[in-house]
C-alpha cells in the first residue's frame, strides 16, 4: 500500500494483478499461463477468490472449496438433474478442475478418459460388463454421461442415439471380441448414412453444408452417443453453430445491435442445418421465412405491402420482411435497419 495517495482502490501501489504477481511470478509464468485460463485469472481479478490479508480457508480464499465456485457457477445451474455427482454435492470441484488455467476444456486437469479413471476402476469386469464389453474407459466419458447431474440413471444424458439405448454397440463399432473394439465399422458420414439416409437426401440440395462431405463430419456438430441438447448436437445449438460462423456471432453480439430476434440462439428455427434449396439455407424461400411456426402471423393482418408485385425502387427487387428488418439484429426497435421515424421510409418514398 502507499500510505498517502494512490490511483489504485485501496491505496495500493500498483494494478491488482501486477501487485500479485510482484511475488507470485512463478504462477504467472507456469500455473497461470496455460491455453485455457479461468476468467478472473485472466482479468486479473486475484481478489475475486482471495483475501489478500488472512483467512480461515485454505490459500486464503475468501469462501471454503466450493462454495467460493458457486458464487459465479451457481449450484442450480450444476445440479439440474435427480442424480448428482458426489463431488458436485460436496462441492469439491477442484478435484477435477483446476482453478487457474488448464490444457484442457473446461478447465479439467487431465483428459477426460484418465480424469475418470483417477476414481472408476475401468480395468474391472464389473465397469466392463456395464459397457456391453467395450474399453470404454478408453474412451471420452463426457460422450455419454453428464460429469454434473442428470435426471437418468448413472447420470447418462438426457438424449440418447438408439443404438446406444439398445446397447447395440455393434451396429456402429467392431464387436467387443475384436482386436480393435472401438474401430468404427465404416468411415465417417457413410457409417450415419447407413440409417440416416434422409439426411443424406439433405446434403444434396443446391445450397448444402460443406461440412456434410468431409470425413467424420457429422461428429463436427452431433456427438454419437449422447447429448443434453436436441438432435444429439454436441452442445448447445448456438454454440455449434458459432464453431465455425464466428462472424455472425461477431455481428449479433456488437453493442450496436441492441435489439435482437428472441430466436438467435435457435438458429434451425429459420436455417435447415444440412442443406436447402433457398439461399442461407433457409427453411422456406427468402419472403416467406418469416412466416415458418406462425411467429408473425399479427404483422400479416396490418402490414406494409409485401410480395412479388411489390418492387424495391432501389434495386429492383421483390419487397418482402428482410427489406426493411434485420433478421438477426438492429440498432433500431423491431429490428429495423435504419430510424424509422423518417430515414427508413425515405430510402423509397423520396419527397
Amino acid at each position: 500500500h502507499n500510505p498517502h495517495t494512490s490511483n489504485h482502490k485501496g491505496l495500493l501501489k500498483n494494478a491488482e494483478e501486477t501487485l500479485c504477481y510482484t511475488c507470485h511470478k512463478s504462477d504467472k509464468s507456469g500455473g497461470f499461463s496455460q491455453t485455457i485460463t479461468h476468467d478472473p485469472v485472466k482479468d486479473g481479478k486475484c481478489l475475486a477468490c482471495h483475501n489478500p490479508h488472512s483467512s480461515t480457508n485454505d490459500n486464503l480464499l475468501i469462501k471454503k472449496g466450493g462454495e467460493i465456485c458457486f458464487t459465479c457457477h451457481l449450484r442450480d445451474s450444476l445440479i439440474t438433474g435427480k442424480e448428482s455427482h458426489p463431488l458436485v454435492k460436496k462441492g469439491e470441484c477442484i478435484t477435477c478442475h483446476a482453478p487457474h488455467s488448464s490444457t484442457n476444456e473446461g478447465l479439467i486437469k487431465k483428459g477426460n478418459a484418465d480424469l475418470c479413471s483417477s476414481c472408476h476402476k475401468v480395468k474391472e469386469k464389473q465397469f466392463i460388463d456395464a459397457h456391453s464389453g467395450y474399453p470404454a474407459g478408453e474412451s471420452d466419458c463426457s460422450s455419454c454421461h453428464n460429469p454434473h447431474s442428470s435426471d437418468s440413471k448413472s447420470l447418462l444424458k438426457v438424449s440418447m442415439h438408439q443404438p446406444m439405448l439398445k446397447r447395440d454397440c455393434k451396429l456402429c463399432h467392431n464387436s467387443s471380441n475384436s482386436k480393435n473394439p472401438l474401430k468404427l465399422i465404416n468411415n465417417g458420414a457413410n457409417l450415419c448414412y447407413n440409417c440416416h439416409a434422409n439426411t443424406k437426401k439433405s446434403f444434396e440440395k443446391i445450397n448444402n453444408h460443406v461440412i456434410g462431405n468431409r470425413e467424420n463430419s457429422c461428429l463436427n456438430c452431433h456427438n454419437p452417443h449422447a447429448s443434453d441438447t436436441k438432435y444429439l448436437l454436441d452442445k448447445r445449438e448456438e454454440k455449434v453453430c458459432f464453431k465455425c460462423h464466428g462472424d455472425t456471432k461477431s455481428r449479433m453480439t456488437a453493442k450496436a445491435m441492441s435489439f435482437k430476434h428472441p430466436k438467435l440462439e435457435d438458429c434451425s428455427s429459420c436455417h435447415s442445418a444440412h442443406g436447402s434449396d433457398n439461399t442461407l439455407f433457409l427453411r422456406a424461400k427468402e419472403g416467406e421465412s418469416c412466416n415458418i411456426g406462425k411467429c408473425h402471423e399479427q404483422q400479416q393482418i396490418f402490414s406494409h405491402p409485401v410480395g412479388t408485385d411489390i418492387i424495391d425502387p432501389r434495386n429492383k427487387k421483390e419487397m418482402n420482411c428482410i427489406t426493411c428488418h434485420n433478421p438477426m439484429g438492429s440498432g433500431y426497435k423491431y429490428n429495423l435497419r435504419l430510424d424509422p421515424d423518417k430515414e427508413l421510409c425515405e430510402q423509397c418514398h423520396r419527397f
